[in-house]
C-alpha cells in the first residue's frame, strides 16, 4: 500500500472508530418495559446489598424491598428522576448500572474509545514502520533488486551439502 493509501486506510479507520463511539440515546425505557414502569427503572439499578445484581433480577431481600419501594412510589405518582434521585441521595451513585456521563464520570465513558484508537494509532505507526524496514532490506539486496528466494534456498542448500561432505572426510 502506498503512503498516500495508508494513510486515507488510517483516517477511515479512526472515522469509524468515532462514529462507533458516538453514544446513541435510547429511551429512558427498554423496549420491553413499556407496560411495566416499575421494571424499566430497576432495570437500570444495581442492588446496593453485597449481590451486585441488577435490581430487577434480584432475588436477595433489599432487592425485594426496593422492588417495592419502587412500585410503591410509582403508584404515589412520582416519576423516575425523582425515584432516582431519592435512591441516589440514599444509597449514593453506586446504585446507578451505569454513572451519568457527566462530568468526572465522562472519563468512564470516553477512555475506553481513547485507549482504543491510540492503540489503532500504536499499531498502524509499527505496521508503517516494518514494512518500510521490509522494503529497505529488499532495495539493499545485491544489485538492488529484490533477492529471489529460490537463489537465496538453493545457495544455502548447496552451502549445507558442501558442509556435510567436509564433515564426512
Amino acid at each position: 500500500m502506498t503512503r498516500p493509501g495508508l494513510a486515507v486506510a488510517i483516517r477511515s479507520l479512526c472515522v469509524a472508530v468515532l462514529l462507533a463511539a458516538i453514544p446513541v440515546h435510547a429511551a429512558d425505557a427498554p423496549a420491553g418495559d413499556t407496560k411495566d414502569p416499575g421494571r424499566a427503572i430497576t432495570s437500570q439499578l444495581i442492588c446496593p446489598c453485597s449481590c451486585g445484581e441488577v435490581l430487577s433480577g434480584c432475588t436477595c431481600e433489599t432487592g425485594i424491598a426496593l422492588k417495592g419501594y419502587v412500585d410503591d412510589e410509582l403508584k404515589a405518582g412520582k416519576d423516575k428522576d425523582a425515584i432516582e434521585a431519592a435512591l441516589i441521595a440514599k444509597y449514593g451513585e453506586v446504585i446507578l448500572g451505569a454513572p451519568k456521563a457527566k462530568g468526572f464520570n465522562l472519563v468512564v465513558w470516553i477512555a475506553p474509545f481513547a485507549a482504543t484508537l491510540l492503540g489503532f494509532a500504536i499499531a498502524s505507526m509499527v505496521l508503517v514502520r516494518w514494512v518500510r524496514g521490509k522494503r529497505a532490506a529488499m532495495a539493499a539486496a545485491p544489485g538492488g533488486a529484490p533477492a529471489d528466494p529460490d537463489r537465496s534456498l538453493d545457495a544455502l542448500r548447496a552451502r549445507a551439502e558442501a558442509e556435510l561432505r567436509e564433515l564426512k572426510e
